[in-house]
C-alpha cells in the first residue's frame, strides 16, 4: 500500500479491523509476534509493578503529610500543657484546685512506707 491508496475508507477500515482482533484476542497472532509472547507477558507485569509502587509511594506521602500536621498539633497541645502545669507548680494551688473539683485526693501526710 503506498500513500496514493490510504484513504479515510482504508483508514477505517483497518481501525475497525484492529479493535475486532483486539476483542477477540487475535491481534499478536495478526501481527505474527507470538514468539515474543513471553517478553510482552513479561513487560506487562513490569509496568503493572511500576504503577502499583507508584500508588504505594504517594500514599506514603500523603499519610506522612498527615502525621506532620498531627504531630504538630501534637507540640502545640504538649506546650499548652506545659505551660498550665508549670503556672500550678506551687502545692497550695494543686491542693485548692482539687478541692475546687470536689476530689477526695489529697497530698499525702506522712511518706510512703517502703515494703520488702
Amino acid at each position: 500500500m503506498n500513500w496514493k491508496e490510504l484513504t479515510w475508507k482504508n483508514l477505517a477500515k483497518g481501525t475497525g479491523n484492529i479493535l475486532i482482533a483486539i476483542l477477540r484476542g487475535e491481534l499478536l497472532m495478526r501481527l505474527r509476534v507470538e514468539r515474543f509472547f513471553p517478553h510482552i507477558l513479561y513487560l506487562f507485569l513490569l509496568v503493572w509493578m511500576l504503577i502499583l509502587i507508584g500508588i504505594k509511594s504517594e500514599s506514603t506521602q500523603l499519610e506522612v503529610e498527615r502525621n506532620k500536621v498531627v504531630l504538630n498539633d501534637m507540640r502545640i497541645y504538649h506546650a499548652q500543657k506545659t505551660v498550665e502545669m508549670m503556672s500550678l507548680n506551687r502545692m497550695s494551688k494543686l491542693e485548692d484546685l482539687l478541692k475546687d473539683k470536689g476530689s477526695d485526693v489529697a497530698f499525702p501526710e506522712k511518706p510512703a512506707d517502703k515494703l520488702k
